[in-house]
């Protein structure tokens, strides 16, 4: 059970503890005057709850404990399982003390797939709150004759910026200037009206920008990126240890965008690799010294294309920078958790709305019976299709495709190289069996023919995307689709920070940094199956377990939860020294931070020691070695690595090596 505990003042008995469980708590004490007016009011509403509602809640868990799963009637479940949720939900979400015997008595309740699937990759909770503990790793060093010396600009990654409403239809105009993505706005928006949230959320396919009379924009600052909801941090973590060593927001700058739209279109639309050179060449400019970048997953994606774009000509569709202009203003690159060779799960996303945790429906089925069947199986399953139809519209989802071919993700005839099931190589991306057949009589794709099926499905549905990213394609397929396209030469995007053929900067003086967790189990092929829908004719194929390495149709191997530790850490091994992608000898430096959760009464779901995608942001020894960066202790950080990424390099290079020249690098 996630449930952060508050620091209590001395001498104050925390709701719930004392004598006898029988006997209702004591009503919280009076406030000290040095508490604010909001304090004050949350202990006495606290107060009154335990004096009116401790009977009914001890009540309420005695029955819940002792409710009986196997036996209870589909009905029944239903009504049961929402209870647990509201009060997981409530637990999790409220910052306040929650007594040892009533979370044990919860997470009892739960069964175990909703611990392991779940609740696993929930984001992580805030750190210490209202304990006075924030910015301790920065204070520390500060003490130690750390302080601020380079200007940060935070470059945030795929859905943690919050999006606000400038305009809107008529079901959603009562939203203007409200989150329709982040903090409890969202809720509100989603669940008074769902159809009109999603149509909010969807951007135009034959576009790839605004619908009409929609707009959402990036919240701007660094509100926009510190909490996703209360509760749940995301750069706040780094943000409160980079003001304990002493930065300001004069000395952070938060470079928020609409995660939604591709870089390419971050441009066109928003402007905002233009605007992102002016604010780093202001930083530069009073500050007197250059600029760390930190980036987060699919903010690497835009960073990369950023660097790229500065460089080049505006003629040739740059910012005009010159090949001097990172050199000169940008000190260090710190990439976390950057998916380098794009995210395997994007292409389960767009063909089908899948985004691995819908596999868990088959679970949810058997615990409630075949109540699914009926009108709840209908209603998830359009909200799904619902999905389905938005991804496909987010050109973030097609600029992560993976990237590299067959000779990073396998083919048939030669397997994959960082895949081992059982003793044998998974020798394809996407096994495709029609309903009703075995496994035995699937189709295995590669990467390739795997990215061609998408592609050629969706080419009528979303012919924005389609042609933006047709760069992926093979020659043939290109050639398929434009003919049905005509116009896709003309809206093809300049494939700028391409990891495997765009070069680093020739910036001599820049540092990169690539920071990722790794030992949690990610996702790396897929088991599919055809079935009778029209919006959704390929579906995962839950039924599909082997050896612990296939779950419910996902084979599985190290990572970061979300990345592959080929994506994560390949590119950043290859760069060291290969003089074609890095021509200027950037130095460049990987530190791995293997997955270690920590129980929840040291500090579980706060990220303290986790690899996780998202909890990493968490991580203290990842937080300090980013405050080493920023201070110009370049020397503190030093190469670490865990994995077996050294290996794996040398394959995938050796299989380059072989290659025909214009497959490789």
């Amino acid at each position: 059970m996630a449930v952060t505990r508050r620091t209590t003042r001395a001498g104050a008995r925390a709701p719930g503890t004392g004598a006898s469980s029988s006997r209702a708590p004591r009503p919280a004490i009076r406030a000290s005057s040095s508490r604010t007016k909001t304090a004050s009011k949350r202990s006495s509403a606290w107060a009154r709850a335990e004096i009116g509602g401790a009977r009914a809640r001890r009540s309420w868990f005695v029955r819940v404990w002792a409710f009986d799963w196997s036996s209870a009637g589909a009905s029944k479940r239903v009504r049961a399982f929402a209870v647990v949720v509201i009060a997981c939900a409530a637990t999790y979400l409220r910052d306040v003390y929650v007594p040892e015997r009533v979370r044990v008595a919860v997470v009892g309740t739960l069964p175990e797939w909703v611990n392991d699937t779940v609740l696993a990759r929930l984001p992580a909770l805030a750190y210490v709150p209202d304990s006075g503990a924030r910015g301790v790793i920065g204070r520390t060093m500060a003490l130690g004759g750390a302080e601020p010396k380079h200007p940060v600009v935070i470059v945030p990654g795929f859905v943690s910026t919050g999006l606000e409403l400038w305009r809107g239809q008529a079901c959603g105009e009562h939203f203007f200037r409200r989150r329709m993505w982040g903090t409890p706005a969202m809720a509100r928006a989603f669940f008074s009206n769902q159809k009109c949230w999603m149509e909010h959320m969807r951007l135009d396919a034959k576009t790839g920008s605004d619908p009409e009379d929609i707009r959402l924009r990036a919240v701007r600052g660094l509100e926009g990126v510190d909490w996703f909801v209360p509760g749940y941090f995301v750069w706040a973590r780094i943000i409160e240890e980079l003001g304990g060593l002493g930065y300001d927001a004069n000395t952070i700058h938060s470079a928020a965008y609409d995660w939604r739209l591709s870089p390419h279109m971050l441009e066109v639309r928003d402007g905002y690799f233009s605007r992102l050179k002016s604010v780093i060449e202001t930083l530069h400019g009073v500050s007197g010294e250059r600029v760390a970048i930190l980036a987060h997953s699919y903010g690497d994606t835009v960073t990369r294309y950023f660097f790229e774009w500065v460089e080049t000509p505006v003629a040739k569709g740059g910012g005009g920078g010159g090949k001097k202009w990172v050199d000169a203003h940008i000190h260090a690159y710190v990439d976390i958790a950057g998916p380098m060779l794009g995210i395997p799960k994007t292409i389960p996303s767009l063909l089908s709305g899948e985004m691995r945790d819908t596999a868990i429906l088959g679970e949810l089925e058997g615990m409630l019976g075949g109540i699914l069947e009926n009108a709840m199986g209908r209603f998830i399953g359009s909200q799904i299709k619902e999905v389905c139809e938005t991804f496909r519209t987010w050109g973030a989802l097609w600029a992560m495709l993976p990237r590299g071919g067959s000779k990073i993700w396998g083919d048939e005839r030669s397997g994959t190289p960082d895949v081992d099931a059982a003793g044998d190589s998974v020798n394809f991306f996407l096994q495709l069996r029609e309903s009703g057949q075995s496994s035995e009589k699937s189709f295995n794709h590669s990467i390739m023919s795997a990215t061609s099926l998408l592609f050629e499905h969706l080419a009528d549905s979303v012919p924005h995307n389609v042609a933006e990213f047709s760069h992926f394609l093979d020659e043939a397929t290109r050639a398929r689709l434009k003919k049905r396209i005509p116009s896709i030469k003309s809206k093809v995007a300049p494939n700028f920070g391409d990891s495997l053929t765009s070069p680093l900067p020739h910036a001599p003086n820049m540092k990169v940094y690539c920071l990722y967790g790794v030992g949690k189990p990610s996702e790396r092929a897929y088991a599919y199956e055809r079935v009778d829908d029209a919006l959704r004719p390929y579906q995962l194929d839950v039924d599909q377990s082997r050896n612990g390495v296939l779950t419910r149709g996902v084979w599985q191997v190290d990572g970061d939860g979300s990345i592959p530790l080929v994506s994560l850490g390949y590119v950043c091994r290859h760069w060291r020294d290969n003089r074609k992608l890095n021509p200027a000898n950037v130095s460049v430096v990987s530190r791995e931070y293997h997955h270690r959760a920590l129980p929840l009464g040291v500090g579980g779901f706060q990220g303290k020691t986790e690899g996780d995608h998202v909890n990493i942001m968490g991580n203290e020894d990842m937080i300090a070695d980013i405050l080493s960066v920023v201070a110009g202790r370049a020397e503190d950080v030093r190469e670490r690595i865990v994995s077996d990424i050294d290996h794996l390099s040398s394959v995938i290079d050796a299989r380059f090596a072989s290659a025909n020249p214009r497959e490789s690098f």
